[in-house]
């Protein structure tokens, strides 16, 4: 059960406050971040516990708070994420730290019919970002996109940043999507097949139950 101490704790987890520093300053903070008190998050979270997913958690809803709070542009939810960590317990020498692969959001119909927002993944119209997952530790490491599923395959919404910033000769554990061998590794018949085929897969799994309404739904 979600209580205001759940919520403080959490809350400030995002917003980098120490909960057991200044509570006047943890108060102030907080509602910048939230747009309001750790109390009123748990009327809201009961109040909605009766149309809310089942696997709902309650920094789902201080993540909606945060879009209604600040309805943030891309470069700022882009620095919530550190593109760095994918660093974290890498092995010595070598040149892949993440896995990536794009995700689907479904969206209402635009006024006017375009199949530039068609998802092939559920047939309908949508935006499409793209995930890049640690492979060492799960962290998501990179998000990029919201543009029209149709208009932007994989690679190409890959081209259009991921790219630039690599480190030199660094590559990326990737599916089928990616046919570009200059910069992703995809399963090809070769014998370490079955260890990206599971890093893809373990990627998938954080991506659809875990993680990715964090970042992306700002």
């Amino acid at each position: 059960m979600a209580s205001v101490e759940s919520f403080w704790r959490i809350g400030h987890n995002i917003t980098g406050h120490d909960v057991e520093g200044s509570l006047s300053v943890g108060h102030r903070k907080f509602r910048a971040f939230f747009g309001t008190s750790p109390a009123v998050c748990v009327v809201a979270w009961d109040l909605l516990a009766d149309v809310r997913p089942n696997n709902s958690k309650p920094n789902h809803l201080l993540w909606a708070l945060m879009l209604l709070k600040r309805y943030c542009i891309e470069s700022f939810n882009a620095a919530l994420l550190n593109w760095d960590n994918r660093y974290g317990r890498a092995r010595r020498g070598t040149i892949t730290y993440i896995s990536l692969d794009g995700t689907d959001f479904r969206i209402m119909e635009p006024s006017e019919f375009s199949p530039k927002w068609y998802s092939h993944k559920f047939h309908g119209p949508g935006l499409r970002y793209e995930l890049g997952l640690c492979i060492r530790t799960g962290e998501i490491v990179w998000a990029h996109g919201g543009l029209p599923c149709g208009a932007w395959p994989d690679l190409r919404l890959a081209r259009d940043a991921i790219i630039h910033v690599l480190d030199p000769g660094e590559r990326i554990i990737a599916d089928r999507g990616y046919r570009d061998q200059t910069f992703f590794d995809m399963p090809n018949g070769s014998e370490d097949d079955e260890q990206k085929r599971k890093i893809l897969a373990r990627h998938q799994t954080l991506v659809i139950n875990e993680e990715v309404e964090e970042h992306l739904k700002m």
